[in-house]
């Protein structure tokens, strides 16, 4: 730290993301904090702000407050060559947290290991106050916010010599469905406190006089290493006629491991957990059990050991439940991979920074940045690794699951089918709650009733029976947010498929339009997003961030399309008529819409007015010409 009494402090701070700089200078209690990006790719840096928590910083060009700094490092995601100017304000009262009513926590008495919390009184509470509290309060929980009736079907140990760790089998029932969820439990063996509650915490527990706490296990260091070591030797543990199988793939390291510490939850998944262990493992587990091969495993397998596909973060093993006759994923792990954050992060960030730049521009100075053209190669070259997945997961005729297949008739029906399935189910409900909606979204949703029933004509006039496009496997559930910026490159992630969909749904061959289309509705998706929040601080005057954001969506989209079309060789995987490819595409563009209609409606209704949008821009696009 250096000093000088003119004008205060001028301290240093060392992010662990080397490319990006960031110093304090402070006077008496006035701080601004500088961060930039000495790089030219997109950046991602955590930053240690301990000293100054609680502090909210107020970026001082947007003049907008980022969250309040809290105890763990603070992750700001920046542009190439970006900067923030932020000053740390202390939280104002309408700022500071209104004290906290802290819930009330069973305390349960253990007698020899978590298990013996499966039997008798424990297993009782457990079952009735503990896990559908508990359950209700998670993101991967199906029936979040509401309260299940929950079983508990039986335990595995991850390891005999540990009887304060294992695995719990659960049966919840909730309003919408019954299922089965894996959840990973631990005792530790320190006193449980109230007003410093740990997010995993179930429960207190005691034996004698011992204290601790239950909690779920997922990212604790015991049961990661425990995980990995099982792994490494490929081991199978067993109890009550049920076993989990660990099975390492060849690209596991051989080396012995060296003692795990960092080990940290990526609070971004909706229907699992994911964790970052170092910078050497990404351990995803699967809290719903459902029987089947699980198309993250099956793809993963292939992508790395048949066809090395270079832009996916290699396979390093599985986890997978044994019970009855039937596998279930439990978990996998993948290497690595160097990044910069994700693709939806790297969008927002920078869509945020052009709508400040458009604000300052004249209109006859607006045009193309040299920021705005860099996103614009970017979007060629995902467009050309899409193609190149595409033309992988193709590559293999000799292998049944992953084998191109002409699109039959049969396929089209059930396709058309679906879609009007979900579409019935998503006007349903965009009926009974319209009086809940704001006058714009009313406006919208009036505009999509008003194609109901010429939808299924519509439809069959977009995918005729007959489709000059083979099917093969694909992503599934392809958006911006499955596409890691790994320095001027992308990788591709997660291929479970959406997870809302069956196991056997997700395995079946679609056209490559539906990723691809994915890929365009998250596009849109980020550019409605971006205005919305634009709106919320300013007015658009005249409408120019909206025909502005409009422009950088149908360029982006435009970039995308060069860079795939120039890619995708396989002639069997896209129609030759410009015509026929483009109802093809904006009939997995409805299907995409309205599954996000109904995702929105049930978990997000605040971010409804994105989809609303982007289907009405379909229908009027299309729909409209057609008619």
């Amino acid at each position: 730290m250096d000093q000088t009494p003119d004008i205060g402090s001028l301290t240093f701070i060392s992010p662990t993301n080397r490319s990006v700089l960031v110093y304090v200078r402070q006077y008496e209690n006035e701080v601004v904090l500088c961060v930039a990006n000495l790089s030219r790719s997109a950046q991602a840096a955590e930053i240690d702000l301990a000293s100054w928590r609680g502090r909210v910083p107020f970026e001082l060009l947007g003049r907008t407050n980022f969250p309040p700094i809290g105890e763990g490092p603070y992750l700001v995601t920046l542009g190439p060559y970006g900067f923030f100017w932020f000053l740390l304000r202390e939280p104002d009262a309408s700022t500071i947290e209104a004290p906290r009513i802290w819930a009330e926590f069973e305390t349960l008495v253990v007698t020899k290991g978590w298990r013996s919390l499966l039997h008798g009184r424990s297993k009782s509470v457990l079952e009735r106050d503990v896990l559908p509290a508990f359950l209700a309060s998670r993101r991967w929980y199906a029936d979040r916010g509401g309260l299940a009736t929950t079983h508990i079907t039986g335990a595995i140990p991850i390891v005999a010599a540990n009887p304060d760790l294992g695995v719990a089998l659960l049966e919840a029932k909730g309003k919408r469905e019954t299922a089965n969820y894996l959840l990973p439990l631990t005792i530790k063996w320190t006193r449980f406190d109230r007003e410093r509650q740990n997010p995993s915490a179930l429960a207190a527990v005691r034996q004698g006089p011992r204290e601790g706490t239950l909690l779920d296990a997922t990212a604790d260091p015991s049961f990661i290493s425990l995980l990995l070591e099982n792994l490494r030797a490929g081991r199978t543990t067993e109890a009550d006629h049920r076993r989990i199988e660990f099975a390492p793939t060849a690209s596991f390291p051989k080396h012995a491991p060296l003692p795990i510490q960092d080990v940290r939850a990526v609070d971004t998944e909706q229907s699992n957990t994911t964790v970052l262990v170092g910078t050497d493992y990404v351990v995803k587990l699967f809290r719903r059990l459902e029987p089947g091969l699980n198309p993250e495993i099956e793809v993963g397998h292939f992508l790395t050991e048949t066809v090395a596909f270079p832009h996916a973060p290699p396979l390093l093993g599985t986890v997978e439940l044994e019970e009855n006759g039937a596998r279930s994923a439990v978990a996998v792990v993948h290497g690595f991979v160097q990044n910069q954050g994700d693709a939806w992060t790297v969008t927002n960030a920078y869509l945020d920074r052009f709508v400040e730049e458009q604000r300052l521009l004249t209109t006859e100075a607006a045009g193309h940045s040299d920021e705005q053209t860099a996103y614009l190669r970017r979007m060629d070259q995902v467009g050309r690794r899409v193609a190149e997945l595409q033309l992988a997961l193709a590559s293999h005729d000799d292998i049944a699951a992953f084998a191109p297949e002409p699109t039959a008739a049969d396929d089209v029906r059930s396709w058309t089918e679906g879609i009007l399935q979900r579409a019935g189910r998503a006007l349903d409900d965009l009926a009974r709650r319209r009086s809940e909606l704001a006058e714009n979204d009313r406006q919208l949703v009036d505009a999509l009733l008003s194609y109901r029933d010429s939808l299924p004509a519509r439809l069959r006039e977009l995918l005729p029976e007959t489709i000059d496009a083979m099917k093969i496997r694909h992503h599934g559930d392809f958006h911006l947010g499955q596409m890691l910026i790994v320095k001027d490159d992308v990788s591709i992630i997660d291929f479970e498929g959406e997870p809302r969909r069956s196991i056997e749904d997700r395995r079946c061959k679609a056209p490559a339009a539906r990723d691809v289309a994915g890929l365009i509705r998250s596009i849109d998706y980020s550019a409605t997003a971006a205005l919305e929040r634009a709106l919320k601080s300013a007015a658009d005057e005249h409408g120019k961030l909206a025909r502005a954001l409009e422009d950088w969506r149908e360029h982006s989209v435009a970039a995308f399309m060069s860079g795939y079309r120039s890619s995708l060789s396989d002639t069997r995987l896209w129609p030759q008529s410009i015509e026929a490819a483009d109802r093809l595409l904006d009939f997995f563009l409805l299907e995409k819409a309205f599954y996000e209609i109904e995702y929105e409606l049930a978990h997000r209704p605040d971010w409804l007015r994105v989809p609303l949008a982007g289907t009405w821009r379909i229908f009027s696009a299309r729909l409209d010409t057609a008619g």
